[in-house]
C-alpha cells in the first residue's frame, strides 16, 4: 500500500499524551476519534491558505483597478480635447458660440440616451431569488406545528 502525508504524521490520540507512530496501527474507533482533530487542522490550513490567496488577489486586483482608472481619466481627457476641435472646427462655418451649444446639445442628446437604457437595465427587484427563499422559509416554519418547533 502506497504511503500516504497521513501515514508520516504523528496522531495525539483522545486520552492520550503521547503521538502514534502510524495510522495503520489504529483500530477503527481510534481513528475515528482522531477524525475530528484532523478535520479541525485541515480547515485551519485551509482558512490560512485562503486569507493568504485572497490577499494576494486583492493586492493584484488593486494594481489593476488603478491602472484602469488611470485609463479612465486619461480617456475622459481625450474625449474632452476631441469635442473642444470639434468645436473649433465648427466655428470655422459657424459662430464660435453656436458651434459650442451644437456640440453640448449633441453631447447632451448621447448621455440621456445612455442614461435610459441604463436605467432601463437595472435589478428591479434586488436579491429576488433570496429574497423568495427566506420568504419560503418563513412560511414553513409557521405552518409546522407546535410541538416540532
Amino acid at each position: 500500500m502506497a504511503s500516504s502525508r497521513a501515514d508520516s504524521q504523528d496522531v495525539t490520540l483522545p486520552g492520550t499524551h503521547g503521538p502514534s507512530p502510524s495510522l495503520d496501527s489504529l483500530s477503527t474507533p481510534a481513528l475515528l476519534a482522531a477524525l475530528p482533530k484532523r478535520v479541525e487542522t485541515l480547515v485551519k490550513a485551509q482558512i490560512t491558505l485562503l486569507k493568504a490567496e485572497v490577499r494576494a488577489d486583492l493586492s493584484k486586483e488593486l494594481g489593476v483597478a488603478e491602472g484602469l482608472g488611470v485609463a479612465a481619466v486619461c480617456g475622459l481627457a481625450a474625449l474632452n480635447l476631441l469635442l473642444v476641435t470639434a468645436v473649433l472646427a465648427l466655428s470655422t462655418i459657424m459662430r464660435g458660440w453656436l458651434a459650442g451649444l451644437a456640440v453640448t446639445g449633441l453631447v447632451l442628446v448621447v448621455a440621456a440616451i445612455a442614461g435610459g437604457l441604463g436605467w432601463r437595465g437595472r435589478v428591479r427587484k434586488p436579491l429576488a431569488r433570496t429574497r423568495h427563499e427566506l420568504e419560503e422559509d418563513v412560511k414553513w416554519t409557521k405552518e409546522r406545528p407546535h410541538g416540532q418547533r
